[in-house]
Parts: structure tokens; sequence; C-alpha cells
């Protein structure tokens, strides 16, 4: 199985985990987009959209899935991009972190390269994840809407059937 393959397959899998989780459309978009945008945050950040959601009471299985756009096989990717954003934007003298010190340093590692690099960073992924997780919400909305739309139509079909079996 090629990788086009495979992650067709991996994205049909947590499409199917959204839009079946027993909640209404709003809210498991929203607790998408708590995860999408908690995301950004190099360590913890389930644990921190999970407490989001709970705070804002939308779904926490789905904000917990939505961590995922973001995760640790990526971040060697993302992390320094969301650092230069973070120093961009922020007036914060901070030492930049090399290529090679972000891909085999520990997150323990990090936090000794000092909380300012932290904050830069992860404030850089909020300026991504943010717009990011708007959408989130609209595209996900839309879609269960659209799958609890067609799974009850399909029951309603069903029943249809069975009372006409049935006489």
């Amino acid at each position: 199985m090629g990788l086009g393959e495979r992650l067709r397959r991996s994205l049909r899998y947590y499409y199917l985990r959204i839009v079946r989780i027993k909640a209404p459309a709003e809210s498991i978009a929203l607790g998408v987009a708590v995860g999408v945008f908690c995301s950004a945050i190099p360590v913890g950040q389930m644990l921190v959209a999970v407490a989001l959601a709970f705070f804002l009471r939308c779904s926490k299985v789905a904000a917990a899935l939505g961590t995922w756009v973001i995760n640790p096989l990526n971040f060697p990717v993302v992390l320094p991009i969301f650092f230069l954003i973070g120093k961009t934007v922020l007036p914060v003298d901070v030492p930049a972190v090399s290529w090679e010190q972000m891909v085999t340093l520990s997150t323990v590692d990090m936090f000794r390269v000092g909380w300012d690099w932290f904050l830069v960073t992860t404030f850089g992924g909020f300026c991504i994840t943010l717009p990011g997780a708007i959408v989130a919400y609209h595209v996900v909305a839309r879609l269960v809407r659209a799958y609890h739309t067609m799974r009850a139509a399909r029951m309603a079909e069903r029943r249809r059937r069975q009372l006409h079996d049935g006489s």
C-alpha cells in the first residue's frame, strides 16, 4: 500500500471517528476547533484541549482528535516555522534553536533552552492554528450535519421498508 493510499485511509478513519461522535454538530465542530487550536502547544496539547473543551462544554473526544493536526511526527517541521512567526510578531529577544537542535533535543531539553523560546514558539503556532481552527469549525460542522442528515434519511428509509414489508 502506497503513501497516498495510507493517507486516504487515515483521513477516512478520522473522518468517520469524528462524524460518528454522539453529539450535536456544533459541539463536535467546536471540539475539533479547540483541538486544532491547541495543537500548536509543543507539550501537553491533548490535555489542554480536553480541559478547554470541558470548560467550553463541547466534545472532548473531538478536541482530542483535533490535536492530531499537528503531532509529534511533524513537530520537527512546524516548530521552527512557529518560532519564526512568533519571533516576527513578538518583540522578544530569544535565541534561535537550530534545526539540528530541534530534531535532536527532547522536550525536556527544549525547556532548558528557555521559557521564552517556548512562549514565542507557542504564540507563533497560535497565529497559524487560530485561522485553522476557524476553518475546521465550519468544515467539520458542515460534514457532521451532512452525515447526520444522510444517516437520518437512511434510518427513515429502513423504517419505511420495515413498515411496508410488515403490512
